[in-house]
């Protein structure tokens, strides 16, 4: 189909075309392309209630512009296909591309700045993919190489840079707003390295009823593999893994995230991190006073006012009397609701939304979380962590369905009302006991193989070998 004009989309003297003529066209897009069906299907019945009533020309030009956004669509869909082919013929050089997720942070921000350091002695080029024009302002900052957030933007350089890529690096799914992106990267060996060793089914196995399947849900499903290398935590992991997505070779080397937990963090580190969070835990606990992180996940229903019905509002009162600070991080799906949560919950600190929270960890007393991921991280720090469920019952139900077979002992105790979490909060050993000491050890040997700081370099190691495999 050629690319629609705009006498294609009117008649003589610029009015809309009938009723007719449009179902004409929308009889093409279907054939076009079948995945379009439902919307065109849509379309078509409200252009027969045309034929059938009399309307205003408001309400045909609507209908126009909406087949005119479809036909756009399907003609970036079909480009897509195209360009995936000429990415995957394309000759590679030793380039690297490293996907920026909604905020910059995570696994990649660190295997990013690890890579930067070594450009020299590992004889590549690397490219930051931003997620939007924030995020490449923040990468530009510090000095890296950035695509345009803005694909009209790029120059043929930036094309070819992007078409010779050999190896793609994620720590999510490849949804980049850019609708070329993930076509343009598809010859490319592509390293996966998540976003944290979970207890809730992701995936493959996070599938929902039926009625909800469709395009969206599609092509987040056909972002879980294949991959060339998945990256890890522990050897013992890898079956896990295998469950949620699909990939040739496991990489148990550890998280780049994770190894600011063993260090001071350096000025790149500090990127994207809420710095008046940060200044506000070091002072508190400067004064001997406890800091409390709670990092609960996201809930499907009742976004964000959970919380108030969970009882925080007399958790922050109590810390606050006491002297202590809540720092409260929402999941990046629930932090649109801080604004309306904040006036209820004063003296509670929020992290501010896609901020990068791995540099604030080490300035916290303890965790409080409930399904989150970051339970797991906060091991490396060998200090208390806390469980916070109280709605159990409906987020196993509503939410997610859990695969926590490795919690069979918790790290910490679990508590399902508000008053019980303060009290443990405020009690000299936080509810802890050698049970959940033992335990908290035997999760970190079990789930991490390597307690060093180092797993940026082991990545190096691995992006070495992906781009060996790639022949270049």
């Amino acid at each position: 189909m050629h690319a629609a004009t705009d006498s294609a989309v009117s008649g003589p003297a610029g009015l809309p075309l009938g009723a007719d003529a449009m179902l004409a066209r929308l009889d093409l897009l279907e054939d076009f392309q079948a995945q379009a069906s439902a919307a065109v299907d849509q379309v078509v019945s409200a252009l027969l209630e045309l034929k059938q009533a009399s309307v205003d020309k408001a309400a045909v030009d609507a209908l126009q512009a909406k087949v005119k956004s479809l036909e756009q669509a399907l003609a970036i869909e079909r480009a897509g296909r195209d360009l995936a082919q000429v990415s995957r013929m394309h000759p590679k050089t030793r380039s690297v591309v490293f996907v920026g997720t909604t905020y910059l942070g995570c696994n990649v921000k660190y295997a990013f700045l690890a890579a930067r350091e070594r450009l020299v002695q590992l004889g590549m080029q690397i490219w930051w993919l931003p997620y939007n024009e924030e995020q490449q302002a923040q990468v530009e900052a510090l000095g890296g190489p950035c695509l345009p957030a803005a694909h009209a933007q790029w120059t043929p350089e930036h094309l070819h840079a992007v078409l010779s890529a050999a190896v793609v690096v994620t720590s999510d799914h490849l949804l980049n707003p850019n609708p070329f992106a993930a076509a343009l990267l598809a010859g490319a060996r592509h390293v996966q390295l998540w976003h944290g060793v979970s207890i809730k089914e992701i995936g493959l196995r996070n599938l929902p009823g039926g009625r909800a399947l469709g395009p969206q849900l599609a092509r987040v499903l056909a972002t879980c593999g294949p991959y060339a290398r998945m990256v890890g935590t522990a050897a013992e992991g890898e079956a896990e893994w295998r469950r949620w997505f699909s990939f040739t070779h496991y990489a148990p080397i550890g998280y780049p995230r994770n190894d600011v937990l063993y260090r001071d963090p350096s000025e790149a580190d500090l990127s994207n991190v809420d710095r008046d969070a940060l200044a506000l835990a070091q002072t508190v606990r400067g004064r001997g006073k406890r800091v409390f992180l709670y990092a609960p996940t996201f809930r499907d229903a009742d976004r964000g006012r959970w919380l108030l019905a969970a009882g925080l509002p007399r958790v922050a009162e109590s810390l606050q009397k006491a002297g202590h600070q809540l720092i409260v991080n929402l999941h990046p799906v629930e932090q649109p609701m801080i604004a309306q949560l904040a006036p209820q919950l004063p003296g509670v600190c929020f992290v501010a939304p896609r901020t990068d929270i791995y540099p604030l960890l080490a300035a916290t007393s303890a965790l409080v979380t409930d399904y989150s991921s970051l339970m797991f991280d906060y091991l490396h720090l060998q200090r208390p962590v806390l469980l916070f469920r109280p709605d159990h019952a409906s987020y196993t139900t509503q939410s997610r369905r859990l695969f926590d077979d490795k919690l069979d002992s918790l790290p910490g105790p679990l508590v399902t009302k508000a008053d019980a979490l303060a009290k443990l909060l405020l009690a000299p050993r936080m509810g802890q006991d050698a049970v959940h000491e033992h335990a908290r050890g035997q999760l970190l040997r079990q789930w991490f193989d390597h307690h060093d700081g180092h797993s940026a370099q082991r990545l190096m190691q691995v992006l070495a070998d992906e781009l060996a495999a790639a022949g270049v």
